[in-house]
């Protein structure tokens, strides 16, 4: 804007005396206009302060609309964590398989900011309804009582038959590699929802 009005900016800070006999940019049209004396340049002041004025607000105007916009969309990923405690990294009731089951569900709706993630183009708490009552329908079936239900106790005979041979255990002594937990996940497609992607857990 200042340089698009920079020819008016210092016309505007002379005595309208000082600009009489002088040539200015004409107001509403190509091509610029002689002021005949101090009138003529206080109404052409005039103006000139009344397009500026008009110009400040119609882009201040502008500029509050997109900011809403992405105001908006910051709320929409708060509510996120708001609404979800068992989505907020660090805590107890933190879910790690549903964070990371959001993230890769939610990402054709990401919205980008210069790069960065902000948030989402849809309404994302239905989607991460969804996933927990899938979540809590696999976990039923993983649970011990599940397991032993579909399998015949130890040292149990089968029908007709002599007793199982018990089945080799592991070597005590040696941890199980499984879930040991020491490969880092990433989530920074998560946290960047609240504008930390390089956060580590």
């Amino acid at each position: 804007m200042v340089e698009e009005y920079g020819k008016y900016f210092e016309a505007l800070e002379l005595h309208p005396r000082q600009l009489v006999g002088q040539s200015v940019p004409r107001i509403g049209a190509e091509g610029e206009e002689t002021l005949r004396d101090s009138k003529d340049a206080e109404e052409w002041q005039a103006a000139v302060k009344q397009i500026l004025t008009n110009e400040i607000r119609d882009r201040a105007t502008r500029l509050a609309d997109d900011s809403a916009e992405v105001l908006a969309t910051i709320h929409q990923s708060i509510e996120i964590f708001q609404q979800n405690p068992d989505m907020i990294p660090g805590t107890k009731q933190f879910d790690r398989e549903l964070a990371d089951r959001f993230a890769q569900l939610a990402q054709p709706y990401e919205i980008r900011y210069e790069g960065a993630l902000r948030g989402y183009n849809i309404p994302t708490q239905p989607l991460i309804a969804q996933l927990r009552t899938q979540l809590a329908a696999e976990r039923a079936t993983r649970t011990p009582a599940a397991a032993a239900g579909a399998a015949p106790a130890a040292g149990a005979a089968p029908a007709g038959g002599r007793p199982a041979q018990p089945t080799d255990r592991p070597q005590a002594g040696i941890p199980s590699k499984a879930g040991s937990g020491s490969e880092a996940e990433d989530f920074s497609t998560l946290f960047g929802t609240i504008g930390l992607p390089q956060l580590r857990i």
